[in-house]
């Protein structure tokens, strides 16, 4: 093993928000301050959320806080503490090569967890979020005014907890998805709008009405059938529609389908509106 002889120093400490403060004494010249992130910060903390991960606390050869100020600020803030590495010693520029790195994402967590369709999993696991808990086609916003959305530690957790039935949906929404030329919706697509209108435990019935919304079974007049027609129109244009709008109207296409598939010539969503409940009852 080679070695080299370094004036840096590295010392696991106790961060108190006493200490916090004395540190943030030191935050002479540092990027500004996001407040929004302070709050998000604070938030995880105090949702017993924030990891202690490894990520260090960072001053410079001068004694400069050079990484770590949102950290500490919530520490401050929320009054709780965290066992964090303090680095000491680092050149004055260094600065410029923070946050240069490619974020780690909620994929490459579950890929290093040893999860299967990591991507699918971790997207459909953002969409129950974003589409089903909020009902909204952008979710809601918090008071500081930062996007709801799940940090990797929140869908790791998500994804031990439900991973059986997302990981049969996804199972049983592939042989549609690969059977169906054009693809008009894509893998993840489909296994969440399996879930939409059948839960966790999708019957037979929702996957049937799958292969209709893709054209592998075409009935003439129904609303699948026209909003098959939408996807593919958009395929082929190359006209994306926005996802909430298709949600929406996969929605009402599943209770006409329940209801017993009526011809209809058009139907409507709108995205200003929250989706559509699902009929449970089926009569077809």
């Amino acid at each position: 093993m080679t070695t080299k002889e370094s004036k840096l120093t590295v010392k696991m400490t106790l961060v108190t928000p006493t200490l916090a403060e004395n540190f943030l004494k030191f935050n002479v010249k540092n990027r500004k301050v996001s407040d929004s992130q302070v709050a998000f910060l604070s938030n995880e903390m105090r949702n017993n959320r924030f990891i202690e991960n490894g990520e260090s606390i960072v001053f410079d050869k001068d004694g400069q806080l050079k990484d770590g100020q949102h950290r500490l600020k919530a520490i401050l803030r929320t009054g709780l503490s965290y066992f964090i590495p303090i680095v000491r010693g680092v050149g004055k520029q260094s600065m410029a090569t923070y946050d240069t790195g490619k974020n780690r994402s909620a994929s490459d967590v579950l890929s290093l967890n040893n999860y299967l369709y990591p991507n699918a999993v971790s997207v459909i696991i953002k969409s129950i979020n974003t589409y089903c808990i909020k009902q909204s086609q952008r979710g809601s916003s918090s008071a500081s005014g930062r996007k709801e959305s799940l940090t990797n530690q929140q869908v790791l957790s998500y994804c031990e907890d439900n991973y059986d039935w997302i990981l049969e949906i996804i199972q049983k929404s592939q042989p549609i998805y690969e059977s169906s030329k054009p693809r008009v919706l894509t893998l993840t697509n489909l296994s969440l709008i399996a879930y939409i209108i059948g839960g966790e435990k999708p019957d037979s019935r929702v996957f049937d009405f799958l292969k209709n919304l893709v054209g592998l079974r075409k009935e003439q007049g129904s609303a699948a059938s026209y909003l098959y027609t939408k996807l593919l129109n958009s395929k082929i244009n190359k006209d994306p529609l926005n996802f909430f709008w298709i949600l929406g109207m996969t929605v009402k296409a599943w209770n006409y389908y329940s209801e017993g598939n009526p011809s209809l010539k058009s139907f409507r969503f709108d995205v200003s509106k929250e989706l559509p409940k699902v009929n449970k009852d089926f009569n077809y």
